[in-house]
């Protein structure tokens, strides 16, 4: 359950900061601290602390800020109804051009106001309305801008906006933010994954409050923050990795206690899962007895993590994990040999790579194998539009990559049945009903227990009539 606190930003929290410019930058928010956006100015902490998350901002004078509705708001016009906005929007764009087929970009020669007018504009007038001026001086001096349509100028009005405001939105940081932080800063590092490939994980995987999960995730704990969020950090997640110490360092962001990372989260080497017994850790109580009092809490730590080991190692070898989730780099045919066992009947198998032709044979290797059944790969886009009236296009530029998703259900073959199919039963009958005799092959192939008494009889009485119609010929 969500309480109130966690709507509100307040200290000691990590959020989330949208710059105009599209820009992202995560904060911790630290009390009496200042943080800085660069070139959009500075702010306390303490003016925005107690203010709904999303709230978007303003910096005036004295590093404050005000609330404002929204990054792009134009002032009061958009506070208005809808007939006063139309009103306002047609004095601003008073001259406009049906297309723009009049405009010739000529850079420096269709803008008036040079570089030099817009450093002294930035040095006069309040801070908060700087940006502001600036904007209306570009458009006042702009030779091409009654040229435009309606629909470039609001375009050209947002860019501006969008470089010379000094506005920001804070918001909450979850694990869709953190990997849209990521792919903005180090695309590799999250192993190109998007946001809609980690939903739909986080779907067909059936992640859910109090389930119990084998991981693999080597995206720094990213898969780990977006399953702990899905969980309500109630359940266990069992973490495979290769190193001496798992590499969690994103769960960092998440604000969890650590008491409650340890809770949820128990990290196991692929040498303790693969040979439980020979690493689990035994526990000689006398050995932990320390014969001086300054070794106690070193005796203390080693006795510690003796038990979480085994405790570990002993829900690896329970099994019956409720799914398997994997985000790695690992060749996973060789992997899942080890790991499939471990996962419980009609759970998930869910896999994720940067490239379709790996899960492809990962895919071929579970139709061999029959554990895992109706695998299936998929890949998943959402494209933006822009939309005006009676007209709409996707964006022109988008991220390449997200990846591809392996998804499929752990069964138990029985191999100790034999699947015939009907092609064989209907030969028979055509048989009988032709009066040919079946051949000693397809004897031997139908045995009479795999068909009922009935049919076994009628087929046996017919090949009797048929050798004694031969005799008699």
């Amino acid at each position: 359950m969500v309480s109130a606190n966690d709507c509100t930003i307040r200290i000691g929290q990590h959020v989330l900061i949208r710059l105009p410019s599209k820009g992202l930058k995560v904060v911790h928010l630290q009390e009496s601290g200042r943080v800085s956006l660069g070139k959009f100015g500075s702010f306390e902490v303490s003016s925005i602390l107690g203010h709904p998350l999303g709230s978007s901002f303003e910096i005036v004078d004295d590093n404050t800020v005000r609330v404002i509705k929204s990054i792009t708001d134009a002032g009061d016009i958009w506070d208005a109804d809808e007939d006063i906005q139309k009103k306002e929007l047609t004095r601003m764009f008073s001259d406009s051009a049906e297309n723009n087929q009049n405009i010739i970009d000529i850079g420096a020669k269709i803008q008036n106001l040079t570089n030099d007018d817009i450093d002294e504009l930035k040095k006069s007038g309040a801070s908060s309305q700087v940006g502001q001026l600036i904007i209306e001086k570009m458009i006042a001096n702009h030779d091409g801008f009654d040229k435009k349509t309606i629909f470039s100028q609001e375009k050209y009005l947002k860019r501006k906006q969008q470089k010379f405001l000094r506005r920001f939105t804070v918001d909450y940081l979850g694990a869709a933010e953190l990997l849209e932080y990521n792919l903005e800063k180090d695309a590799s590092k999250v192993l190109d994954l998007s946001v809609d490939s980690l939903g739909l994980m986080m779907t067909y995987g059936n992640i859910r409050p109090g389930g119990k999960f084998l991981v693999i995730d080597e995206t720094g704990g990213l898969l780990l923050y977006a399953m702990m969020e899905r969980m309500g950090c109630e359940g266990t997640i069992v973490l495979l990795h290769e190193n001496e110490h798992a590499n969690i360092i994103m769960l960092r962001y998440s604000d969890y206690d650590e008491s409650v990372i340890t809770k949820v989260v128990k990290p196991i080497n692929w040498l303790q899962f693969a040979e439980p017994e020979n690493e689990r850790i035994q526990l000689d109580e006398e050995d932990f007895e320390p014969k001086k009092p300054k070794l106690k809490e070193q005796f203390l730590r080693k006795r510690e993590r003796a038990r979480n080991v085994n405790e570990v190692i002993d829900l690896v070898v329970e099994g019956n994990f409720d799914g398997f989730v994997s985000m790695s780099t690992l060749y996973m045919p060789d992997v899942v040999e080890s790991v499939i066992p471990k996962i419980g009947g009609s759970r998930p198998v869910v896999i994720y790579n940067q490239y379709k032709e790996l899960l492809a044979e990962v895919q071929q290797h579970f139709t061999n194998d029959r554990r895992v059944i109706a695998s299936s790969i998929f890949e998943t886009r959402a494209r933006p539009y822009q939309t005006i009236p009676g007209r709409m296009h996707p964006l022109m530029t988008m991220r390449s990559g997200g990846g591809y998703v392996l998804w499929g259900t752990r069964v138990f073959p029985d191999e100790s049945v034999i699947a015939v199919g009907k092609g064989m039963k209907r030969r028979r009958e055509e048989s009988v009903e032709s009066g040919v005799s079946l051949t000693s092959a397809n004897v031997a192939e139908d045995t009479p227990e795999n068909f009922p008494a009935s049919e076994t009889e009628v087929a046996e009485t017919r090949e009797d009539d048929v050798e004694i119609t031969n005799d008699a010929q």
